[in-house]
């Protein structure tokens, strides 16, 4: 009872820093999630701040519309308050749907966003992460047009991709469906939005010169008397992007609404009017022909006035402009004629034009690719070892994460190779320090939910994480659980607890008890594995995995008991919860029966109990090993190299010892060659 007195109170004083730790943490309560999606009032002020008041929930979608009251003193709309799960479909996080109130403005843009309830994994080891001030302050004031794309336009939560996704698409979305029904917006693919966006860069990035040079532009002199003369200059402009560009947004949209009032239809077509005879041109002496048809003349209606040439790239190259709206007869994909009669002559003087390639794809709808667009493809058509150096699943590469957990897997597998237990310590120390304490980066049976739930597909946007599980999948294969051994965050601390726990606090666990108890760990995998097979949303492996409550710091009482009670047993047991309770230690055992590439035994093992007395799992007995409960730490390998048993002496000299009955006939094995 001593002891136990003893021990507790050391846990406690070990404790005591942490529990002080979180009792100091501020209350957020502006984004703290209430676990419930009964709504408070001032929730709805919280997430559309500029309402005085709000509607009842109505509508369909249903919203609660928000009212302000405006510079004339009247009561205005402000915006609207909604649920995104009374808006689906809804994004689904690493585990389930996360309910969320968000507010919008009129304008189509997020005024706030508030987390309601979800059950991701992490929440029940981290506490409430989502919970995250700078992360939520992100969406407000946050155009719906935007992509809301994670780790560019939003800053993800650390190490919850997923979720990180789930909130910003899922808010994006609620937002877009319900601008739809009550704002008139229009929701335009992804596609169109880049192409007409990668337009924009490429007109806006050339000056009339450069649009003179690529023959966007085409130009004709009309001569006159007295040696004047009038300059044409033709160029399509039947598109915003490159309309506001050339003669200003003002003057494009007043031709562009003058046009559509009139005639409707999207050729148009600008007209420079410069020269020293500029003044003299009119525009009823315009003709427009294609193929072998004769040039029909344009109706003074088809053409519009298109400003000074005082705005946009047109400045200084014109006397002023105007826009022909060109007939629907006239197919734009091919080329045409503009034809001009001065006065002075009976003959029309013309010339050819072609819309440009730019041009073109806007009228089609074609995919304008930028740059950086032509690049990805091109990486994307080249061979593997090209596109995951220049464009990897998970975005821009995190060197130093890389670097540093490169450097554990090759101490890891130094140690394990060589069978070296210095350089293993110094793996479990950088395991417990950096993957445990500092980065969080450990493996958890939630991630063979997640790929349940998500497909492996999920892992491909964290490359530490995809490496780590590559390691342990690969090296359990062939050697068994080796990530067990030196890799576990967790099976370190059970190491050091055993380094320094005096031999004389060890319990020896019943050989019965022992052979059924560590089937329990295997009931607790299919229990976990099992309810996310049947698509629930319940999270259990919180409950049977302590090391999340001790490196994330849970704020749950109840996880730091069950931890509290863990470490207990570990000082008592020897890796108990390795043997007893670990699910992610169950499946890997289960992969560790294909392993090729086993422990040796020699056949003094027969004979010898030194291994099976040293085994931190107990998975030896004598000449047998239990393969899917042997956690390779390298123990036993090293005795049989070191010669640390019976395997000092050849099987004749033991059999010369022995009583004539009990004599074991020599066999050949004695030497030792380490896996």
């Amino acid at each position: 009872m001593l002891r136990l007195g003893l021990m507790w109170a050391a846990l406690l004083l070990l404790l005591t820093p942490i529990f002080a730790l979180q009792a100091q943490t501020p209350a957020l309560d502006a984004v703290r999630t209430p676990f419930t999606n009964t709504l408070q009032d001032d929730w709805l002020n919280q997430v559309l701040p500029e309402a005085s008041r709000f509607s009842d929930k109505s509508g369909e979608p249903p919203v609660f519309r928000g009212y302000r009251t405006g510079a004339d003193g009247a009561e205005e709309l402000a915006g609207f308050v909604f649920l995104s799960a009374d808006v689906p479909p809804e994004e689904k996080g690493f585990a389930a749907p996360i309910d969320m109130l968000i507010g919008m403005n009129t304008a189509g843009a997020l005024t706030g966003m508030k987390v309601l309830n979800y059950t991701e994994s992490y929440r029940y080891s981290l506490g409430d992460f989502v919970a995250d001030p700078a992360f939520q302050a992100q969406f407000k004031n946050k155009a719906i047009e935007d992509e809301f794309r994670v780790m560019r336009d939003i800053d993800g939560l650390a190490g919850a991709t997923m979720t990180s996704f789930a909130i910003s698409q899922g808010a994006r979305g609620a937002a877009r469906r319900v601008a739809t029904a009550y704002l008139g917006y229009e929701e335009v693919d992804q596609q169109t939005l880049a192409s007409i966006a990668n337009a924009k860069v490429e007109i806006e990035s050339m000056s009339w010169e450069d649009m003179l040079a690529t023959e966007m532009i085409k130009v004709m002199t009309v001569p006159l008397p007295m040696d004047q003369e009038i300059i044409l200059s033709a160029m399509f402009i039947g598109h915003p992007v490159i309309g506001e560009h050339v003669i200003g947004i003002e003057d494009y949209e007043r031709a562009d609404r003058d046009s559509r009032a009139r005639l409707g239809g999207d050729g148009l077509i600008l007209l420079a009017v410069g020269g020293s005879g500029a003044t003299q041109f009119r525009a009823n002496m315009l003709s427009i022909a294609q193929g072998d048809g004769k040039g029909a003349r344009l109706d003074p209606n088809r053409f519009v006035t298109a400003g000074s040439a005082d705005e946009g790239a047109i400045t200084g190259h014109a006397n002023y402009a105007g826009a022909i709206v060109l007939e629907d007869n006239i197919d734009l994909s091919q080329p045409f004629s503009i034809l001009y009669k001065p006065r002075s002559s009976p003959e029309n003087i013309g010339m050819e034009y072609r819309i440009y390639p730019l041009g073109q794809a806007l009228i089609n709808g074609d995919p304008i690719l930028s740059e950086a667009d032509l690049e990805r493809e091109r990486i994307a058509q080249s061979n593997i070892f090209v596109r995951l150096w220049f464009a990897p699943p998970w975005g821009v590469t995190p060197w130093v994460e890389v670097l540093s957990l490169s450097l554990i897997l090759a101490l890891v597998m130094t140690a394990f190779l060589r069978k070296d237990a210095r350089v293993r310590w110094v793996a479990l120390t950088a395991t417990l320090l950096y993957l445990g304490f500092y980065k969080g980066g450990f493996l958890s049976v939630a991630h063979i939910t997640g790929a349940i739930h998500q497909g492996p597909s999920i892992f491909l946007g964290n490359l530490p994480m995809l490496m780590l599980i590559v390691f342990t999948i690969v090296t359990t294969i062939i050697w068994g659980r080796v990530f067990c051994s030196s890799l576990c965050p967790f099976g370190a601390v059970q190491d050091v607890i055993a380094r320094f726990t005096p031999k004389a606090w060890r319990f020896k666990m019943p050989q019965l008890f022992h052979d059924n108890a560590l089937y329990v760990k295997y009931a607790i995998l299919a229990l976990i594995i099992g309810t996310a097979i049947s698509g629930s949303s319940i999270s259990l492996f919180q409950y049977f995995e302590p090391f999340g409550t001790l490196f994330f710091f849970s704020s749950s009482m109840l996880l730091w008991s069950i931890l509290i009670l863990i470490l207990i047993a570990s000082v008592l047991v020897e890796r108990f919860y390795c043997r007893y309770v670990c699910p992610l230690g169950a499946a890997l055992g289960i992969v560790a029966l294909v392993s090729p590439l086993r422990i040796n035994r020699v056949p003094q093992c027969t004979l010898c109990k030194v291994c099976e007395h040293a085994c931190p799992t107990g998975a030896i007995r004598k000449e047998k090993i239990d393969f899917k409960e042997c956690v390779r730490c390298d123990i036993c390998e090293s005795k049989l190299i070191q010669k640390a048993g019976s395997c000092r002496h050849s099987m004749a000299e033991i059999s010369r010892r022995q009583k004539p009955s009990n004599r074991i006939p020599s066999r050949e094995i004695d030497t030792y060659t380490p896996a």
